[in-house]
């Protein structure tokens, strides 16, 4: 299916910049992102020497160009929020990073409704964390409403243990968030105070129960 270029404006925004480079498509077969206005970001997932990988996305943005670390998915999910993307892939998986619009609902809906293959939807934080997980199979908007109800929820205490670990020295109990591979709260062995970075403060009682079993091993 051809690809839609849109070059009536000069891009202002991450968005547009990378509709300008990737296009945009109506095969959903050949689509990567849903935009915020349920449009659908190319990735010409069909042709094996051009097509990309979400990942790859970044690496066409000149913000990204030149840094010194490799672009992970912590990176991108980060970006997914900022951006209010939600990642889709029609062999069957579905990324959030913050609340769906409506209109990314509907493209949802009217691409899963009348499907019987199964959809593993993750939803996650803009700091990476996973919120929740769900298999879905032909949803009704109800359902789907109800999955990313998620988001309305003012903490969150159902987190993958698998994500984080932890770590410690002589004076503090770390923790460690795998996907992005760095600490993200520290708490002092001698006084019990707690420090959480932006986006981690809900896995507070998390750390603390790691800390609890890790004491208790000892």
């Amino acid at each position: 299916m051809e690809t839609e270029h849109d070059h009536s404006e000069i891009p202002t925004n991450d968005t547009d910049k990378l509709i300008e480079v990737l296009g945009l498509t109506n095969d959903i077969h050949e689509a990567g992102y849903i935009l915020p206005d349920g449009r659908l970001l190319h990735l010409d997932r069909s042709n094996c020497f051009k097509r990309k990988n979400h990942l790859d996305v970044l690496k066409l943005l000149p913000d990204f160009l030149g840094q010194e670390h490799s672009i992970i998915d912590t990176d991108m999910i980060a970006f997914m929020a900022q951006e209010k993307l939600i990642r889709f892939c029609i062999d069957g998986r579905i990324h959030t990073a913050v609340k769906p619009t409506s209109k990314q609902l509907r493209k949802l809906y009217t691409t899963l409704a009348y499907r019987s293959t199964p959809f593993e939807v993750m939803i996650s934080n803009a700091a990476g964390m996973t919120l929740a997980q769900h298999t879905i199979s032909g949803p009704t908007m109800g359902a789907l409403v109800d999955i990313f109800s998620t988001y309305d929820l003012k903490e969150h205490s159902d987190f993958s243990e698998d994500e984080f670990c932890l770590q410690e020295d002589k004076k503090h109990y770390k923790l460690f968030f795998r996907p992005a591979m760095k600490v993200v709260g520290k708490c002092n062995k001698n006084s019990r105070m707690i420090k959480m970075d932006d986006g981690f403060k809900e896995a507070n009682s998390l750390f603390m129960r790691l800390i609890k079993q890790g004491v208790i091993k000892d």
